[in-house]
């Protein structure tokens, strides 16, 4: 998610140079320069609707820290009207306050449109049902982590698969997708499947197996839902 949300911000960041004044101009200068950014960012910009609307809400949160604090960390007028500007070579304080500023702005619904970009970078796809649940149902903390993390994070893809328990929405698709089967039939099977056998499936790493008690309520929950045993290989 990192690849949408940094770069991103990369453009939104990169203002107007301003003249000189004191630092609560310095401060509004840089404010305004922020919003308008944002709120005209261009469209073809990947992830540009996670942000766009939100300059002045992203505006106020960051110039909140003070000019003291965000010179500290780098973001200052000369800095972020470098053409070659990128969140990521500012200090870690300086991320800090891009990232912070940008999740005091995203809702639930921002995040869920996060989740379902994220996913179709890799080829996958996520409806908003799901993705809406997992936004829903993620800590503040979490949030960072999903929008920050390298593709194929390790961190961001224990935090989706945990919340299968409380989201079954997504399993219900991986079923529709792996299995060919419609959706009423994998909805049936998810609801069949007990906590611990989620929690099983959450936890079961790539190339890893279930184990026979946990495959026996598997297989038991699919055929009870009228699905042939030889659909599950």
């Amino acid at each position: 998610m990192k690849k949408i949300l940094l770069p991103l911000l990369a453009s939104l960041f990169l203002i107007p140079a301003c003249g000189g004044g004191d630092s609560g101009d310095d401060l509004e200068a840089l404010a305004d320069a922020i919003e308008s950014s944002i709120n005209d960012v261009d469209d073809d910009e990947v992830g540009a609707d996670l942000l766009k609307g939100k300059g002045a809400c992203v505006a106020e949160k960051a110039i909140a820290y003070g000019a003291e604090e965000l010179e500290k960390n780098g973001i200052t007028l000369e800095t972020v009207n470098d053409p070659d500007f990128d969140p990521e070579d500012l200090p870690e304080g300086g991320q800090e306050i891009v990232i912070n500023s940008t999740l005091d702005c995203l809702t639930p619904s921002d995040m869920a449109e996060a989740i379902i970009l994220g996913a179709a970078e890799d080829g996958e796809e996520v409806s908003m049902e799901a993705a809406l649940c997992y936004a829903e149902n993620m800590s503040r903390a979490e949030w960072r982590v999903i929008i920050t993390s390298e593709e194929d994070s390790d961190e961001a893809g224990a935090i989706i698969l945990g919340l299968i328990a409380k989201c079954p929405q997504l399993l219900v698709e991986i079923f529709m997708d792996d299995m060919g089967i419609d959706r009423s039939t994998a909805e049936c099977a998810v609801e069949a499947l007990s906590g611990p056998l989620l929690a099983s499936l959450a936890s079961v790493g790539e190339g890893e197996e279930l184990d026979m008690e946990d495959l026996e309520e598997l297989l038991e929950a699919f055929i009870g839902c009228g699905v042939d045993p030889e659909m599950m290989g």
